[in-house]
């Protein structure tokens, strides 16, 4: 089956690993024209280093409304057209529940909520041009209250749900599409379930088995799939949706 991807303009942001870099691989493999996104240009230099020297990469902060400004021009003067915007940035990283700051709120919003809105309203009239079609990471602590979550980290992806439900009636005017993947356990190198199964691998599997019905772990590679699918013509009538992939543990 195709995704009918092929030339179609893509820019991922927090691309450089983990489901960033899977969701570059895949809509690359699919046949996009797609570009890198770090804040920092050694993660760029280090993500080509795997997939090759031909990739393109662009530096900038998306929590920052003049570098989202600054990656989306460059992304135009590069390619000419921006077909699909994928939000990926974002951090689960936070206060434990009831000891949050003003601060760590500030930050959460900043990482979670504001490193989506400023790339899409920077790239919406290049969008309009294309009919385009937008993809958020959202998570699924933003639907279901997830034991030990930080309480900072599930709000921010909850407003994102919001957004993107709310937004996409105004988007729709213009032939624009948005969603959002709500990605349940995501295991990666480097990723937070690497550490706690280094910490306690006993009670990762306990919670793999008691809280999620298809016992496993979410791979990048199948929140990708999900994430080309809705960003394809495939998902032409598709809007204003949060697909979740969990391997089931929403349902409990």
């Amino acid at each position: 089956m195709s995704f009918k991807l092929e030339g179609k303009k893509a820019f991922i942001t927090g691309s450089t690993y983990g489901i960033g870099l899977s969701i570059l691989k895949k809509l690359k493999d699919y046949g996009c024209d797609v570009a890198l996104n770090s804040r920092s240009r050694k993660s760029i230099e280090d993500a080509k280093e795997i997939l090759g020297n031909n990739i393109y990469g662009i530096t900038g902060d998306m929590s920052k409304k003049d570098n989202a400004k600054k990656a989306i021009n460059e992304f135009i003067y590069k390619y000419g057209s921006l077909d699909i915007l994928i939000c990926n940035v974002g951090s689960g990283r936070s206060a434990n529940p009831l000891e949050e700051t003003p601060l760590d709120w500030e930050e959460s919003i900043s990482k979670n909520l504001m490193t989506a809105i400023n790339p899409i309203s920077e790239a919406f009239d290049f969008l309009a041009k294309s009919k385009g079609s937008i993809v958020c990471i959202s998570s699924i602590c933003s639907q279901k209250m997830i034991e030990g979550a930080p309480l900072t980290y599930s709000s921010a992806k909850a407003s994102l749900n919001r957004y993107v439900k709310n937004s996409s009636y105004y988007f729709a005017k213009n032939k624009i599409r948005i969603n959002a993947v709500s990605p349940g356990n995501v295991y990666f190198r480097g990723s937070i379930w690497e550490k706690k199964l280094e910490n306690n691998q006993k009670s990762v599997e306990v919670m793999l088995k008691e809280k999620v019905p298809l016992n496993k772990f979410v791979a990048p590679e199948d929140v990708a799939e999900a994430v080309a699918f809705l960003a394809s013509p495939l998902s032409i009538s598709t809007t204003g949706q949060i697909l979740t992939v969990d391997a089931g543990q929403i349902i409990l």
